[in-house]
């Protein structure tokens, strides 16, 4: 296999990397433990300045002391200093006048520390000053022999003790600081083994564009563009490659240019006539409007009039009277409603009321439930137990209602589950109807509101409901619009604002 670029720097960075991970590794370790050394010097050196006054109070001339509650007193106020290992009591001639046991912690060294002396010691003595001394043992383990001098009330030295202090907690410290140090190196090799094997790849990607691009621009590609990734030599060579194709590629260009020109000019003449099919549709329901409103409105006058006659004839009591008054509001909501339809032409400003929206709800559900389509339907309606007061009209509002729920209802052809639900968000009523009949398709969502656009089969709608709903929202400040249901069909959301004056309350 031959060894490419990448490879070689990969080797090369990868071995410098190693080699200085390694040199400040011993630099710091040595430094620590440099450190932690000092460190358990100061602190031996001040443990032995505090506890050779309280041996001399203890043994008071007798060695050792003729009261075993002192030794063990003695044993406990030593063994504070975890690292002391034994201590014994030297006179001004060398001779040794008391040693210790062997503090527990140390037991297993036992055998290493009997008979340990040192060579130095009578020359230690005779230097009368404090002496600390590195020695270390046959196991290899290091030790800390420090001689203290104790003088008399009248400043004359007495004798000397002698401290055994371990390095033992100096060297497993050193031990962590190697185990952590060496994960930390295999991260840090891991991870420096990433980046320098990134910016190999950095520096061999501008020679592989480059065969890529010559072989792309042979193969008839003159489109071909090699991206300037440094500012060096190859980065020139890819510029010129650049150029060579640019110069190659210029009349192609051109006619592509051309061609989205066309292209252009076709999409804005489609959406002038879409525009112009858009505005017919609007015009033409201006005529329907107008000769709806008038053939309408003449047959539902006089039905008002015979049963406004008819009401006023009949007797307080009579069961029918309900009936004929409900006969009366819905000939003159179908007024109000011919008359709406002709304001999708021709808008009108309109009443606009303060309007429990709760109660118009339930008001509309309550007067279409008696009808044949909804009979066998499984309506859910949850309402906010807060009622949510709008401003508008409340028969164009009816009008939308009546409008949305007959489309939910004949999606489902009258057997099936619709869900009305009411909640406020951010001053605004959001009203969704679901269904779970077939649903609309996504491509259709916006279409649906488009006039004599309509998805039921032929001759069951006109294709103006969902159109006049939506100019009736819009003039109320709202919005309208059609998603899919999580019951599986189709899901209409009504977005209205809520009542300023109402908020003030």
């Amino acid at each position: 296999m031959p060894t490419t670029l990448s490879r070689k720097l990969l080797l090369y960075i990868g071995s410098m990397v190693i080699a200085l991970l390694a040199i400040t590794f011993l630099v710091m370790e040595r430094n620590q433990a440099q450190s932690w050394e000092d460190h358990l010097y100061s602190q031996s050196l001040s443990f032995a300045r505090l506890a050779t006054p309280e041996l001399l109070k203890r043994f008071r001339g007798s060695f050792p002391p003729d009261e075993p509650v002192e030794i063990s007193d003695m044993y406990d106020f030593l063994g504070l200093n975890r690292d002391l290992m034994q201590f014994s009591l030297i006179a001004n001639s060398g001779r040794r006048l008391y040693v210790s046991a062997v503090f527990p912690a140390f037991q297993t060294r036992i055998n290493e520390l009997e008979g340990f002396t040192g060579d130095d010691l009578a020359e230690r003595l005779d230097s009368g000053r404090v002496t600390m001394v590195t020695r270390r043992l046959p196991s290899g383990r290091r030790l800390l022999d420090l001689l203290e001098p104790a003088y008399s009330p009248a400043g004359q030295q007495v004798l000397s003790v002698r401290y055994l202090i371990s390095y033992d907690s100096v060297d497993s410290r050193m031990t962590e600081v190697r185990r952590h140090f060496m994960l930390v190196a295999l991260v840090a090799v891991g991870g420096c083994l990433v980046v320098v094997g990134y910016i190999a790849r950095r520096m061999a990607r501008p020679i592989e564009d480059l065969t890529d691009g010559a072989r792309a621009l042979a193969k008839g590609n003159l489109g071909i563009r090699i991206p300037l990734r440094t500012r060096d030599e190859l980065g020139t060579l890819a510029q010129a490659f650049n150029d060579m194709a640019h110069s190659l590629s210029r009349s192609q260009a051109e006619l592509k240019a051309k061609n989205q020109a066309l292209s252009q000019a076709y999409q804005d003449l489609s959406s002038m006539q879409q525009q112009l099919l858009r505005s017919e549709r609007l015009a033409a329901i201006g005529q329907l409007a107008a000769g709806v409103s008038h053939e309408i409105d003449n047959p539902v006058g006089i039905i008002l009039g015979y049963a406004e006659l008819l009401h006023a004839d009949m007797e307080e009591n009579d069961p029918r009277r309900d009936d004929l008054k409900a006969i009366i509001d819905e000939c003159r909501r179908c007024k109000r409603i011919t008359g709406g339809l002709l304001g999708f032409a021709r808008p009108t400003a309109g009443s606009r009321d303060l309007i429990n929206f709760n109660h118009l709800i339930e008001e509309t559900v309550l007067s279409l439930k008696p009808q044949r389509l909804f009979k066998e339907l499984d309506l859910h309606l949850d309402l906010p137990d807060d009622p949510l007061t709008l401003q508008g009209d409340p028969d164009q509002l009816r009008q939308v209602l009546i409008n949305v729920l007959l489309n939910a209802a004949q999606a489902i052809s009258g057997s099936g589950t619709v869900c009305i639900r009411l909640n406020a968000k951010d001053d605004r009523a959001v009203l969704s109807v679901d269904d779970n009949g077939p649903g609309v398709s996504s491509e259709d969502f916006e279409a649906v509101f488009e006039p004599f656009f309509s998805t039921k089969a032929h001759g069951e709608g006109t294709g103006l409901g969902l159109a006049v709903c939506r100019k009736l929202i819009n003039d109320h400040g709202g919005d309208i619009h059609i998603t899919a249901s999580p019951l599986g069909g189709a899901r209409l959301t009504i977005v209205l604002p809520i009542s300023s004056r109402v908020k003030k309350l």
